[in-house]
């Protein structure tokens, strides 16, 4: 659709243009008609038209000066100027300021029209310039993007030498740059918050980190976490207030754009070289492992006097937390107590990689271990042996750790589900007799220990008050329906000892049998 603006003087004017291009032409609209120049101005900086007929010679403003006034601030507005006066001297000043088509007053329907095709083609044809030209750009920004997320990865990984300096900073602009890593994490009280939620996040996160006064290269989303490297010139220095500014002002302007979750930051010490990044790197996890631990704090700067005061966990027990989220599901806090479960590791091995390897293949030997206890028979193993950096061997065994629970998460919801309402069914159909939790446990096959939890987490009641609820719901139908002696009523819902049954019904009821037989039976 062309925009289209009629100024003229004389109203005749005006509706005959309009006439001959109704009658001729369509994909257009007329949105605005001025009688002198001052109110075109007004009128087409208000609707901005594509085309606008103009005429010359108009009261408190000539055509001529209107469209000057217009084009400085649409450029790209075609203009046709209109004359009575057919002189050389408003030709030239027409040309002079952009105007390509100079009509002479009557005109002709045909001039009209070949002027106004002329204009509406030049008009489509920039059009579609610029759509390419954007496109062209949307590529580039993705492009950019990409190889910003390429050169974080290689950095984590530390691949970064893969590359040489001239090649990255072909694309990174990093002559002359230091800078420091924020190691930016969401901090949910959602076990397994969703993938659309966290691309949310991310996506607020990083318009965010993009539209502040430091260039940085965003990293991609690892489970919770956005790695990001940001760029200071090298001649500014250090500075813990700066890099502190940097991430409470970062957390404090997405603070209300985030649903759900609350942003928090460790950060690295700044670094000269590009092949040192990867030693702020570990910083930043580092800082963000105590702001873990200290939930007061929603970001921490790596320095000597932070490590100083950080306070030591045991290994054994940060191991058996971590199991346990892995096993719930909790990929939040899972990727918490690996960071901290590594940086033991890390540390115990006095940075030694075969040390560190063997490590981590034998916790996920234990996890394997601990998940086949669990019901789940999937071996989760894997083998470092080809890894050469403790931070590709920390990265690999984090991403191996996400898809463990994502499968244990989806055998939860698609395979524990149906085995723990195998195991209900079960108590359904054999109430009436004596039902132990191992052997329901060994039907469905599951151990005992996580029959009794799973069960607890789908019904919100343990095996046992399952039991006696079914058992006591079957009693009070007997103790209605008819006269059966207490004794038969005891043995036909699983209880040898009469005298039981009597305690556990006034337990749950408040009435005897009896009691509950004399009052509500009709």
């Amino acid at each position: 659709m062309i925009n289209v603006m009629l100024v003229d003087d004389e109203l005749l004017e005006r509706e005959g243009l309009k006439l001959m291009l109704s009658k001729n032409r369509s994909g257009f609209e007329v949105i605005a008609e001025a009688q002198n120049g001052k109110e075109a101005v007004d009128l087409a900086i208000a609707k901005k038209p594509d085309l606008i007929f103009m005429d010359i010679k108009m009261p408190q403003l000539d055509g001529l000066k209107a469209i000057q006034k217009i084009l400085e601030v649409y450029p790209n507005t075609k203009c046709v100027m209109v004359s009575a006066f057919d002189t050389f001297d408003y030709a030239r000043q027409a040309m002079k300021v952009g105007i390509k088509e100079y009509l002479l007053k009557p005109s002709k329907v045909s001039e009209v029209l070949e002027a106004f095709d002329r204009m509406v083609e030049e008009i489509e044809k920039e059009r579609k310039q610029g759509n390419e030209m954007l496109e062209i750009n949307h590529r580039l920004e993705r492009f950019n993007s990409f190889i910003e997320m390429e050169f974080i990865v290689s950095l984590l990984l530390d691949h970064v030498h893969d590359f040489g300096k001239e090649d990255w900073n072909e694309w990174l602009n990093l002559e002359q740059k230091q800078g420091f890593i924020v190691v930016f994490s969401f901090d949910s009280n959602k076990l397994h918050p969703k993938r659309q939620e966290r691309s949310e996040w991310y996506r607020v996160l990083k318009k965010t980190l993009h539209n502040q006064e430091y260039p940085c290269l965003v990293g991609p989303l690892t489970g919770i976490q956005v790695p990001t490297l940001v760029l200071l010139n090298h001649e500014e220095e250090d500075n813990l207030k700066m890099r502190q500014e940097f991430a409470g002002s970062i957390i404090h302007k997405v603070k209300n754009q985030l649903n759900d979750c609350r942003l928090v930051a460790g950060i690295g010490t700044v670094v000269t070289d590009v092949h040192q990044f990867s030693r702020s790197y570990e910083e930043a996890v580092y800082a963000l492992e105590l702001v873990y631990h200290h939930k007061s704090a929603s970001y921490m700067a790596y320095s000597s006097h932070l490590k100083q005061r950080r306070t030591e966990l045991i290994p054994f027990e940060v191991e058996k937390e971590l199991v346990n989220a892995v096993k719930k599901g909790d990929m939040q806090k899972g990727l918490q107590l690996f960071d901290t479960y590594f940086h033991h590791i890390y540390q115990a091995s006095d940075s030694k990689v075969e040390i560190m390897k063997k490590s981590m293949g034998n916790f996920f030997i234990v996890l394997t271990r601990s998940m086949k206890e669990f019901g789940f028979d999937e071996d989760v193993q894997m083998s470092f042996d080809q890894l050469e950096t403790s931070i590709q061997i920390k990265e690999r065994a984090k991403s191996h750790l996400l898809v463990i629970i994502e499968r244990l998460r989806d055998w939860r919801m698609n395979g524990v589900d149906s085995l723990i309402l195998q195991a209900k069914e079960y108590i359904d159909h054999h109430y009436n007799k004596t039902v132990m939790l191992e052997e329901v446990a060994e039907k469905i096959g599951l151990s005992s220990y996580y029959l009794s939890k799973l069960f607890k987490e789908k019904f919100e009641v343990t095996f046992i008050e399952y039991i006696t609820n079914i058992r006591i719901q079957k009693a009070k139908d007997l103790l209605l329906g008819g006269k059966t002696p207490l004794k038969e009523i005891a043995m036909n819902i699983g209880y040898k000892d009469p005298n039981y049954f009597s305690r556990v019904f006034k337990k749950e009821t408040g009435l005897s049998p009896s009691e509950y037989r004399s009052k509500y039976q009709s």
